[in-house]
């Protein structure tokens, strides 16, 4: 079984051949929802097709211009058995009060997710620092989502018992490459971020691309393909507390 966990499948990108798209191969993909809308079209994708699995959020680009959608996506989380996609992006938000606001939000997250046991899939974009700061004081399982930080970031995050997800960029990305050579697979997820971050520049990805993934890890760490398809899905299955 393969993992994409984290994909926008709910995007207009998809409206034509959503249906071909989740049936190419045996994969189960998490819909994380950005905003209110998104968040309502994942809980509906999850209703609809057996092997996606509805994630809840509200992406921190959003703590502007859709701050007034906030409670009711919060609201929504008690539907869905994971969180995303939500975070710190101090790349696109550079006001301190926003990146404050932004603090404040993501930790409303982790509070219902140590509550609920149900595990988040984050989003940073910068920011990192405060980002381990704000978990170091909650219990919850969590994921980087395209991870792009250093090799002593990643261990970071696995100190504080988080996961690296790595989208079919790491394809063409040296220093992302570099991460998987040193993190034990015990502590990766694949995913695709589509229709982002394909392993191919200008070109729409997809959910089963997380094959690519798996294959350029297995090449990277030297072992056989299909053991560490089995191994990111048993970790998958770790993270929904299975």
């Amino acid at each position: 079984m393969l993992v994409d966990a984290h994909a926008h499948i709910d995007v207009k990108d998809f409206d034509k051949d959503r249906d071909q798209i989740l049936k190419k191969c045996n994969i189960i993909v998490v819909n994380a929802g950005v905003d209110l809308e998104s968040n309502l079209k994942s809980l509906e994708l999850e209703k609809k097709y057996s092997n996606v699995i509805a994630a809840v959020g509200f992406h921190p680009e959003f703590v502007k211009d859709k701050i007034n959608e906030l409670d009711k996506c919060l609201e929504l989380v008690e539907k869905a058995r994971i969180i995303s996609e939500v975070g710190l992006d101090y790349f696109w938000v550079k006001e301190d009060e926003l990146r404050k606001k932004e603090i404040e939000i993501l930790s409303r997250f982790l509070e219902i997710g140590e509550k609920e046991q149900k595990p988040l899939i984050i989003h940073v974009r910068g920011g990192f620092n405060d980002l381990v700061t704000i978990l170091s004081s909650y219990k919850v399982k969590f994921v980087i989502h395209a991870f792009e930080g250093s090799i002593k970031n990643a261990k970071r995050v696995i100190e504080l018992g988080g996961l690296i997800s790595m989208p079919p960029i790491l394809l063409r990305d040296k220093t992302r490459q570099e991460i998987i050579k040193n993190v034990d697979l015990e502590y990766i997820l694949t995913e695709t971020d589509s229709p982002f971050m394909a392993h191919e520049k200008m070109i729409r990805n997809e959910p089963c691309n997380v094959q690519l993934t798996i294959e350029k890890i297995a090449e990277l760490k030297n072992i056989d393909i299909q053991e560490v398809e089995k191994k990111i899905e048993n970790n998958f299955k770790k993270l929904l507390y299975l």
